[in-house]
């Protein structure tokens, strides 16, 4: 039998939503008064301008933020086209209470990506342009990370040393925390790379826990990466 793995060309933009996040991160925990959140390599997602809505202090940082919102709006809806059409063949990987079937989670997708493009175009000043392994941010800039689907999820488009300068980097500008899902590849599979951050930070004197989390869309993808300082 054939590998199945959602195929996609490129680190595809497809946006999540607040909702997503709350159970992606447990952000029960954060502390919404004090903590200041980098959402990285966030894409169309709509937590930074959602989240800001509800009182916490978040930015978010990608490389498309040099473009306007027609034209990453473009590009997303194109990159869910993709997505959505291959869906059938791979859905078996998924878990689909959440979404109830491939219309509903299309929905979704549109739902972030149109929330973002509002607030991308209101409050600009919260989307920064950067592009990881390195940031241009000071030490300490943010007191928690998240980064939502691109680190261990493209473990084959991209490298370990990749993943190692940009888990670093994230821990240095960094005061408390980098959280990272999911924690599998596009193959439904926990990825190579795991292990091998998981020991470097915790040589250089690093927390490390893995948590299981209240969202798991990608079958076995319901655990999260903490490298506390």
């Amino acid at each position: 039998m054939a590998e199945q793995k959602l195929d996609l060309d490129d680190v595809a933009l497809i946006g999540r939503t607040f909702d997503e996040y709350y159970d992606m991160f447990n952000l029960s925990n954060i502390d919404m008064k004090h903590d200041t959140i980098l959402d990285v390599a966030s894409g169309v997602s709509s937590f930074c301008g959602e989240a800001t809505m509800r009182g916490y202090n978040v930015s978010a940082c990608d490389r498309i933020y040099k473009f306007s919102a027609e034209q990453i709006q473009q590009k997303a809806s194109a990159d869910l086209t993709q997505m959505i059409e291959k869906m059938p063949q791979v859905v078996s990987l998924y878990r689909w209470n959440r979404y109830k079937n491939i219309e509903a989670l299309k929905n979704n997708r549109e739902t972030a990506l149109n929330r973002f493009t509002q607030d991308y175009t209101k409050n600009r000043r919260n989307y920064i342009q950067c592009e990881f392994p390195t940031s241009g941010f000071e030490k300490d800039a943010f007191t928690v990370t998240l980064v939502s689907h691109l680190l261990f999820l493209y473990d084959e488009q991209l490298d370990y040393e990749f993943h190692r300068e940009a888990v670093f980097e994230l821990l240095r500008i960094s005061s408390k925390e980098v959280r990272i899902f999911p924690l599998v590849n596009l193959k439904g599979e926990k990825s190579r790379f795991v292990r091998k951050i998981i020991k470097e930070a915790f040589d250089k004197g690093y927390g490390i826990s893995i948590d299981r989390v209240g969202y798991e869309f990608v079958k076995k993808g319901n655990e999260m990466l903490r490298i506390q300082k």
